[in-house]
């Protein structure tokens, strides 16, 4: 990576040039990727704060966008309309608005939402915002653990710099030749 990040003003420029280089197909995949790690790196926390129901409700809607993807197509629209019912009807916070969502449980919740838009629309920006949504579930996490963490130094951060790292060689591969397999799933942890 040539160019410094020092925030998240150059982190979104930066994104959006990488995601900007993909097909719309890619970057839905990216997209998934992306909220498929969150739940993954979350599981503990959103089985603490999530329903059941809504928990899994956000996993079968990250399964069926991977099925969808690695069978080489992009959900179509009825697909996507009954997901994103699934997604409203279930949802803790659409259900309950006054009760208090974990911050982590909302990312992972609007990055999952996000999917169902960015396979709808070819729009760089979307799949840069779920790829941002990464960066901000580990800021929340170092303002919450780490009291010498800052703003001013967070891209300087190890853990973000690996998930940086991660997302571009994820970027990087899928610009190249790739098998719609599995195994994209467990790419670049």
């Amino acid at each position: 990576m040539k160019k410094q990040i020092h925030d998240f003003d150059d982190y979104s420029e930066f994104m959006t040039k990488q995601l900007r280089s993909l097909r719309h197909f890619e970057r839905c995949l990216f997209s998934v990727w992306c909220a498929d790690r969150l739940l993954a790196s979350h599981a503990d926390l959103l089985e603490e704060n999530l329903s059941e129901q809504d928990l899994r409700t956000s996993q079968v809607i990250v399964n069926d966008l991977w099925d969808s993807l690695l069978g080489d197509m992009i959900p179509e629209k009825d697909q996507l309309n009954a997901l994103d019912m699934d997604f409203m009807g279930n949802s803790d916070e659409w259900s309950a608005p006054m009760r208090e969502i974990h911050p982590i449980a909302s990312i992972v919740k609007q990055s999952v939402g996000m999917c169902i838009v960015c396979c709808r629309r070819n729009d760089v920006g979307l799949a840069q915002t779920i790829a941002q949504l990464v960066m901000d579930s580990i800021e929340y996490n170092l303002e919450e653990n780490d009291p010498s963490s800052s703003p001013d130094t967070l891209f300087e951060h190890p853990q973000i710099q690996h998930k940086l790292e991660a997302q571009l060689a994820m970027v990087k591969h899928l610009r190249g030749e790739y098998e719609l397999d599995s195994r994209l799933r467990m790419m670049f942890l």
